[in-house]
Formats: C-alpha cells, sequence, structure tokens
C-alpha cells in the first residue's frame, strides 16, 4: 500500500490543475521578475531562486526540439516559465490555496508555473520537479499541435500518459505498482479512464496507468502511431488495424508478462 500511495503522490501533479482550472484569472505573481531568458522560453522568480534557472533552461531546452519535432510543430512565441518560491504561494497563484503539497505545476497558455526545485514541499524533490517542468511543457505542446481537442477530444489517459512517458516520469516502481494492481483486480478500461474526474483519476491511480499504456503503445506498435493517435484519436481502430478493446487487452498482457493467446 506505500508503494501505491507514494507511486500516486508523484503522478497526480499537472492534470489535476491542467483540467480543473481552464485560466488562472486573478493569479498574484507581482514577486516573480524576469530573471534570464533562454531561446525558447523566459523565466519569471524572485532573487531567491536565480540559481535553479540555469538548470531549468538546460533541461526545457535540451528536451524542446525532441518534443517539437516529434509532435510536428513550430512555437512562435517564447514560453514564459513562473518560478514560485514556495508551495503556498503556488497554490494561491492557481486560485487554489487549500490544494494538497503534490499539486506543484500547472500550463496554461503559452505560460508554465512550477513550484520551485529549491523548495519543493513535503512530497516532490528536486529531481521529481525537473521532471514536472517538462511534463507541463508537453501539455503546452500538445495544446499547440491540437488545440483545443486536447480537453474536448484527447483521451484523459493519452494526454496525461504521453506528457508522463515524454517527463521521463515512468520507473520500475511505477510499472511494479501497476502489474500488481492488476493481479489484485481488472484495471478501469481506457474508456473508464477517460470519463473519470480528476479525483477519480487520480484514486484509481489512472496517472500509473495511463503512462503505462503509453509505455505499451510506443515498444510495441513505435512512435510514429502515436502521435498520428495524438493528433487523430477517434481514427484508433485505423491507426492501429484492430478495435480498441483488443490493444486493452495486449495491454494488460504486455503488463503482466503473459504471452498473447
Amino acid at each position: 500500500m506505500k508503494i501505491k500511495i507514494t507511486v500516486l503522490q508523484m503522478l497526480f501533479v499537472a492534470l489535476f490543475v491542467f483540467l480543473t482550472i481552464p485560466n488562472l484569472q486573478g493569479q498574484n505573481t507581482d514577486s516573480l521578475s524576469l530573471k534570464k531568458e533562454s531561446q525558447h522560453f523566459t523565466f519569471y522568480s524572485t532573487e531567491g531562486d536565480v540559481a535553479v534557472l540555469d538548470s531549468l533552461a538546460e533541461i526545457l531546452e535540451n528536451n524542446y526540439t525532441r518534443i517539437t519535432n516529434q509532435l510536428g510543430i513550430q512555437i512562435e512565441k517564447k514560453i514564459r516559465v513562473k518560478v514560485f518560491p514556495d508551495i503556498g504561494s503556488f497554490h494561491t497563484a492557481i486560485n487554489y490555496p487549500n490544494a494538497p503539497d503534490w499539486v506543484v505545476g500547472s500550463c496554461v497558455g503559452d505560460e508554465l508555473l512550477l513550484v520551485s526545485p529549491l523548495n519543493p514541499g513535503s512530497v516532490h524533490t528536486y529531481g521529481s520537479l525537473m521532471q514536472v517542468v517538462i511534463h507541463e511543457f508537453v501539455h503546452i505542446a500538445l495544446y499547440k499541435a491540437i488545440g483545443d481537442k486536447v480537453v474536448t477530444g484527447l483521451p484523459k489517459w493519452l494526454n496525461e500518459g504521453y506528457a508522463q512517458y515524454e517527463a521521463g516520469q515512468i520507473n520500475e516502481q511505477i510499472r511494479k505498482s501497476v502489474e500488481i494492481s492488476m493481479f489484485e483486480k481488472m484495471p478501469p478500461t481506457w474508456a473508464q479512464l477517460n470519463s473519470a474526474s480528476a479525483m477519480e483519476f487520480g484514486k484509481i491511480n489512472g496517472y500509473g496507468l495511463s503512462v503505462s499504456i503509453v509505455e505499451f503503445l510506443v515498444v510495441t506498435y513505435g512512435t510514429n502511431k502515436l502521435v498520428l493517435l495524438i493528433k487523430e484519436p477517434e481514427n484508433i481502430e485505423t491507426i492501429y488495424g484492430m478495435p480498441e478493446s483488443t490493444l486493452e487487452k495486449q495491454w494488460i498482457h504486455y503488463v503482466k508478462h503473459e504471452k498473447l493467446d
């Protein structure tokens, strides 16, 4: 149980805010000022967080071309990255002051908001915040690739799973937790994952399940088909040459290390 709770806390980070707060009107970012610019990003922070901006810029720039090329997009404007000095100021900025400590990142339009990796709070670490910033950038890139379809047409498991996968937010602990849960009971269907509310999605380990689905699709069928699915999720049967239900069964076998019949 401790493993499951840890995995849930580590994953239940970005989509909660992304789905439940479509805009951040009234956010107070007056204490943040422009401190650094890189080729594709501008960074705003307090003086106390200037020391981490080089590292954030490096990891974002190192992943920028890979992710934009993979989705076949160009982003004309620089993305604003706002780094908040602590969890309290971040939660105030997103108009959710009572959010739990695992809510540490968000994105809206061309703006990425993040708790400082230098002060990650009780759940996260410096390293996991470095993954969260990539996760949030992937959400921004997805919006540039397919627009409003991110919210209205992209399955929740695909949206969240892809962001986690590209951010490297899957490891043996997460794989094991998903595998163990499948031996205990049948997992939710992909349709059930998609229809779950943000809270329900977290409670049913939707984040761990989603990234394992994306990993299965990439390992089994390749990245090109996954990107096509992102752009045309309604054509899943045509893209993979089989019903979604068959893919689901293959995924379960993949996670449980079982041979297909």
